[in-house]
This record gives C-alpha cells, structure tokens and sequence, in this order.
C-alpha cells in the first residue's frame, strides 16, 4: 500500500469515528434530557459529567470531520512535492499526538477513574454519588474514545517506518 492510499484509509475511519461520537452524543443528549426531567438525584448529579461528555462527543466529534481530510489533503500535497518531507511531516505528526494521546491513556483517564470510584465510595448523597458516577462515565468514554485514536496513529507511525 502507498502512502497516499493509507493516508486517506486513515483519514477515512477518523471520519467514521467521529460521525460515531456525534451519533453517541445526540444519543445521550436525549438521554440527558430525561435525567433532568426526572426527580432521581442520582442521576440528576450525573448531569454534569454527562454534559460535559456531549460537548467533548460532539465538539470533537466535528472537530474531527472537518480537520482530518483537510489535513491529509496537505501532507498528500507535501508528499507529491518531497516523498521524505511529507513521510517527515507525518511521522511529527503521529509522534507529537500519541505522546499527548497516550499520557492521557496511562495517567490521566485512570486517575480520573480512581479518584472517582473512591469518590463514590465516601459519598453520602445520592447527588454526590451520581456525579462520581458520571465522571466515571465520562473517563471510560474518553478513554475508549482516545484509545482508537491512539491506535490508528500507531498503526501509521508502523506504516511510515516502513516506507
């Protein structure tokens, strides 16, 4: 496979990735607006975790969309111009966004998790415990969400090497 092909397959599943987190947001924007019509403050204390999910889902989500093609339409324009400039281009890329992605995959996500878990566990309110709850949601959601991002740029970090 070329470059360019496994570029554009690359940005090909970004795409689908974040028509899927815009999907799930919508979904779970209904599903917020449940929760605060409810008299449960369980769940009513998950509200603002869940908020903050839907921004991140469909902010991202769109953010997504738009850059990803944009962007391998410049390094495929680099990489018909210079071949090492545009392999040199990408592999910063990838390195510079798995080094933020993969920090946030080992540390911050499950520190999130533990503090949350044992946020839940010392909680005396119902409220309380449904912001734990929901921040526990909120980590496992972005974790998975990074998580695939991750490992597609590892995978083209391999592909490059091996050009």
């Amino acid at each position: 496979m070329d470059f360019i092909t496994y570029a554009n397959n690359w940005a090909k599943a970004e795409v689908t990735q974040g028509k899927v987190m815009i999907g799930i947001g919508f979904l779970i924007f209904a599903a917020l607006v449940m929760i605060l019509k409810s008299d449960n403050q369980l769940l009513k204390g998950s509200s603002i975790p869940l908020g903050l999910l839907i921004t991140i889902l469909i902010g991202y989500g769109g953010y997504i969309i738009y850059s990803r093609p944009a962007h391998v339409e410049k390094s495929v324009q680099l990489y018909n111009e210079s071949n090492q400039e545009g392999i040199k281009a990408e592999i910063t890329k990838h390195t510079n966004d798995n080094k933020a992605g993969k920090t946030l995959i080992i540390y911050v996500y499950p520190g999130l998790m533990l503090l949350s878990i044992i946020g839940l566990v010392l909680s005396q309110t119902p409220y309380y415990k449904g912001v734990a709850l929901g921040i526990i949601v909120l980590s496992v959601a972005t974790y998975i969400m990074d998580s695939g991002f991750v490992k597609r740029s590892d995978d083209f970090l391999i592909f490059l090497e091996q050009l």
